[in-house]
């Protein structure tokens, strides 16, 4: 995480930070736009690292209103359960409905604009609504960190 904290800030990104080693970065940019931030963040990965992998961004304040808002707040009753997708792009409202009619339980899940919140109490490697299945689901990239994680990003900003 050194090296990719250095290739940012030579990439002219300010208050670089890393959360965890799982590709969390923080950083302070001119741009007000996340996709932009991304798609630079994505070709300078494949430039200094030989590693095509996708990249999402937030703003702070965007994390922030995640973690206020919180959809699941009522069901997900433990942290490392409760994951937040965020997505690459607002996916088709009628793959969302759709989606939103199946009973996955005991997963519960609420899509908003670009974020799916997906509870699932029996854990991670038994969840269906994963990221990797979200993104075929719904026609987008998508990232996914649970509520703990983005408790230590959000204390980072």
């Amino acid at each position: 995480m050194a090296k990719l904290r250095s290739e940012l800030a030579g990439a002219g990104y300010s208050d670089v930070v890393t959360v965890l080693a799982t590709g969390n970065v923080i950083v302070s940019s001119e741009s007000h736009r996340p996709d932009e931030v991304a798609a630079i963040v994505r070709r300078l990965i494949s430039d200094a690292f030989g590693v095509k992998v996708p990249c999402v961004a937030r703003t702070a304040s965007q994390v922030r209103r995640v973690l206020d808002h919180n959809p699941l707040r009522d069901v997900a009753s433990d942290p490392s359960l409760y994951l937040v997708n965020f997505l690459s792009e607002e996916p088709d409202p009628s793959v969302v409905e759709a989606l939103l009619a199946e009973d996955r339980s005991p997963e519960v899940i609420a899509i908003e604009g670009t974020e799916a919140y997906v509870w699932s109490p029996h854990g991670v490697r038994a969840m269906t609504l994963s990221y990797a299945y979200l993104e075929k689901r719904l026609g987008v990239v998508a990232t996914a960190r649970n509520w703990n994680t983005m408790k230590k990003i959000a204390a980072k900003l």
